[in-house]
C-alpha cells in the first residue's frame, strides 16, 4: 500500500478546538471513514497489542488532555486519553488535515 502525503491544515494558536468541537470533529471523521493512521501509530499499536478498534474506541469515548495537546509547526496535535474495552489505559495523539490523522498510540 502506497503512503499518501499528509496535507496538514495549518492553524493559528487561537484556532484550538474546544472539547465539544473536538469531540464532534473526531466522531464525524470516524463515522464518515475519513481517518488515517500513520505508519508510526500502526507500529506502536502492534508493539502495545492495541488494534484499530481499540484506538477508535478510545477516540470515541476518551477525554481531551489539554495539558498534552500541543501546537507544533502550526498544527494542533490533540491528546485523547481513555480506556480500551479491555480497560487498558491509552493516549492517542491526533491532528486534522482533510482527514483525522492518528499520529501515535501509547500506554499511559
Amino acid at each position: 500500500m502506497a503512503l499518501r502525503p499528509i496535507c496538514w491544515v495549518t492553524m493559528k494558536p487561537d484556532e484550538f478546538l474546544d472539547d465539544a468541537r473536538l469531540r464532534k470533529e473526531i466522531l464525524q471523521h470516524i463515522m464518515s471513514g475519513k481517518y488515517r493512521i500513520t505508519k508510526h501509530a500502526s507500529e506502536q499499536q502492534k508493539h502495545r497489542k492495541i488494534d484499530l478498534r481499540d484506538t477508535l474506541y478510545v477516540l470515541k469515548t476518551g477525554v481531551h488532555e489539554k495539558a498534552k495537546t500541543l501546537l507544533v509547526d502550526s498544527v494542533w496535535k490533540y491528546a485523547i486519553k481513555g480506556k480500551t474495552e479491555d480497560f487498558q489505559e491509552v493516549r492517542v495523539i491526533v491532528a486534522f488535515s482533510n482527514e483525522l490523522i492518528i499520529i501515535t498510540v501509547m500506554d499511559v
